[in-house]
């Protein structure tokens, strides 16, 4: 997080006036990933809805700082995003280790949702805007304006 131009001196500010610095990172970045989620969930192929409504988010401090996930915890999901069978294989999209593709199975191509609203997210800079939107939200309650 510390990449993004100023963040510093925020967190410092926010640090010197008594802020909680976790706390503020940590409601920027759910409202981060509640964004990618939104995007995902139009993004993401339907049939009965079940993957869709399975998006979620989560969001923690960490001894580090805080995180925010988008996930789905459904089986099926990462056949969906990373394809089956020869046509998975064919999608050439990167996938995570533990996915394979079996080649006596045509299959299904894959249907990508939640890494290109990731990686939208991503080149963009959405959910480091949210973080520092929310960081001098948080300056500003405590009194001075930056």
């Amino acid at each position: 997080m510390a990449s993004i131009d100023g963040l510093d001196e925020l967190l410092a500010t926010l640090s010197g006036l008594g802020g909680n610095v976790k706390e503020s990172a940590k409601k920027g970045l759910e409202r981060g990933a509640k964004k990618i989620q939104k995007n995902a969930k139009l993004l993401v192929p339907v049939e009965t809805g079940h993957l869709r409504n399975s998006i979620k988010t989560k969001s923690q401090t960490t001894p580090d700082g805080a995180e925010a996930q988008v996930y789905t915890n459904l089986e099926y999901a990462p056949y969906v995003e990373f394809g089956t069978g020869e046509r998975g294989r064919e999608s050439n999209i990167e996938r995570p280790s533990g996915v394979f593709y079996r080649a006596d199975y045509a299959g299904q191509s894959a249907q990508p949702y939640l890494t290109p609203t990731y990686l939208h997210a991503k080149n963009t800079g959405e959910v480091e805007q949210e973080v520092i939107k929310s960081i001098q939200s948080d300056i500003r309650k405590l009194g001075v304006k930056k």
